[in-house]
């Protein structure tokens, strides 16, 4: 399909779409919204709804193809917390990129509804699309257009699908994250060797990208690996929050990867590495990494399973990937794509993924200065303790994972929380030394857990001496 024909296909659709909901609100007696739509659109009496289509209809006919594929009824609109009249419409700005927009300019003139545009292009600036929402377009929602720094039209990523993969790519998009988490650098403790790999991973390059060219190509896979609570996943959360102005974000698990129709995995997996090296710089993070990648000589291993680690394998570094690695350096930043992924588990991995991560890096257990940092991060009253105290609280904690610690933190807090809420039923007024927190509530918190992961904490670590690498500082 020409640029042309794609060009008049978007201008037919949404034309129709305008000719439609005018027909439709005519329909329903509200004449004044009708003229106002047709004032605003310049909707003009050389077109007209035919006679065996409106609006009612495709809406029926939608819930009806709906309910046959997935066995429910579609969701159309979702209740939400406010009340009272329906806002004003604004495009809402979140996620990867935010630029402000252009200055418009005037409407030309003539009878078309839609031709706002005069040349090809500003045909081009019209249908840009923001990567902060794509699951929008993808839905068919016509917000107004604003340009952002990566300057690909919808006309693109809808012909790059067929209609089934379009589908597909709908339900990739779910795991895009949209909204700041807010969590920053400065919060995680105890982890500065995979923070510096993280930062030198995706961070650097969108700084300095004159930087990284020839053999210096940043990584573009990494494994994070550690007993349960060590971070992994804050980590990531961490990284999602500090890029989300320059990078899209797919958080990714097996119940979006895995489906039960045949080859429908294999699909699913490629639509989401297309989708995102159209969004690039782009960032896949999958929790539980060892759910799709388990190894694949076992006799239990399914054909379906094998077909769809083969194809991730692929994507992963395939022929194509190696092409992205020896092409020119602007070329390479379009599409770059950072897997990112964690395990707890990385010994039941296949040897030709681990082949694949560039950088293992082991998440252990907090040092002793590690967990001094946390418990202070976590309750700044402790630093105006004794030094003594909060060195017993750090020898009590040995072997815990930085959870562990916040549990206990939070079961401290729980204590003082119960103390107030018994003051208030007695109606009993406390000293207001009291009112803070002691070192015996926290002292009997830390006291009343246990470590868990001892075991498998020193089992990563004689993993990661044969298999990981080996951070230098």
């Amino acid at each position: 399909m020409s640029f042309e024909q794609d060009r008049r296909s978007i201008y037919e659709r949404r034309r129709n779409i305008l000719y439609l909901v005018a027909n439709y609100l005519s329909t329903m007696g509200l004449h004044q919204t009708r003229q106002a739509l047709v004032d605003e659109t310049n909707l003009t009496s050389e077109y007209e709804v035919c006679d065996n289509i409106d609006l009612d209809t495709i809406y029926q006919d939608f819930c009806s193809y709906f309910l046959l594929k997935f066995g429910k009824q579609p969701r159309i609109v979702k209740r939400t917390e406010s009340i009272g009249p329906l806002p004003t419409a604004h495009r809402k700005l979140s996620g990867a990129r935010r630029k402000p927009p252009l200055p418009a300019g005037p409407k030309p003139d003539g009878k078309d509804p839609l031709n706002s545009i005069t040349n090809v292009g500003d045909e081009m600036q019209a249908l840009r699309i923001t990567a902060a929402n794509p699951a929008e377009h993808l839905e068919g929602h016509t917000s107004p257009a604003v340009p952002y720094a990566n300057p690909k039209l919808l006309v693109r990523l809808q012909d790059h699908f067929t209609s089934e993969w379009k589908d597909l790519a709908e339900e990739v998009c779910r795991d895009l994250i949209r909204r700041d988490l807010r969590q920053r650098w400065s919060s995680i403790k105890g982890l500065a060797g995979p923070i510096k790999v993280l930062k030198e991973s995706v961070i650097a390059p969108l700084e300095h990208p004159e930087l990284f060219v020839g053999l210096a190509q940043p990584w573009r896979c990494v494994l994070l690996h550690g007993a349960p609570g060590t971070g992994k996943t804050l980590l990531a959360r961490t990284l999602c929050s500090e890029t989300r102005e320059s990078v899209t974000f797919f958080s990714t698990t097996a119940s979006t990867l895995i489906s039960k129709w045949r080859g429908e995995s294999e699909k699913l997996i490629r639509v989401l590495y297309e989708v995102a090296k159209f969004y690039a710089p782009s960032i896949i993070f999958i929790d539980e990494f060892d759910s799709l990648a388990s190894r694949r000589d076992t006799i239990r291993e399914h054909e379906a399973s094998k077909r769809f680690k083969n194809e991730f394998l692929s994507l992963i570094d395939g022929l194509e990937s190696a092409a992205n690695e020896t092409a020119a350096p602007t070329a390479h930043d379009r599409d770059r794509v950072f897997l990112l992924a964690s395990t707890n588990l990385p010994w039941e991995l296949d040897p030709a993924f681990l082949r694949r991560f560039e950088r293992k890096i082991l998440v252990d257990l907090p040092t002793a200065d590690g967990r001094k940092e946390l418990i202070e991060h976590l309750l700044p009253t402790v630093t105006a303790w004794p030094e003594q105290e909060i060195q017993q609280l750090v020898t009590l904690s040995e072997g815990w994972t930085g959870d562990e610690v916040r549990l206990a933190c939070k079961e401290a807090s729980m204590m003082l929380l119960r103390n107030r809420i018994n003051e208030r039923r007695s109606n009993t007024n406390r000293a207001a030394d009291q009112e803070e927190l002691q070192y015996s509530m926290l002292r009997k918190a830390f006291e009343q857990l246990r470590p868990g992961c001892v075991e498998l904490a020193q089992k990563h670590r004689d993993w990661n001496q044969r298999y990981g690498t080996q951070l230098v500082d």
